[in-house]
């Protein structure tokens, strides 16, 4: 399943052009949080000048909260 395939299966990214912190796209998060499972470090380790860091592991609690993971994985299983 390649990234364009997962993408449709999170909510939709907010605009770049919005008042406030700067977003980070949904690519960086979801590579920093596969980083953090596939290597078994701890959250603070992600980059901290990228955001990084809370950005992951708060979009990390909240994708599971809404079983975006569980969607992935039976995505997958019907591949």
């Amino acid at each position: 399943m390649n990234y364009g395939m997962r993408l449709k299966l999170f909510y939709r990214e907010k605009p770049f052009k919005i008042i406030g912190k700067p977003i980070v796209p949904y690519r960086k998060v979801h590579d920093g949080i596969l980083y953090v499972l596939r290597t078994g470090c701890q959250w603070k380790i992600l980059t901290k000048e990228d955001g990084l860091t809370f950005t992951c592991h708060r979009r990390f609690k909240e994708w599971n909260r809404l079983d975006i993971f569980k969607r992935i994985g039976i995505r997958l299983l019907k591949i």
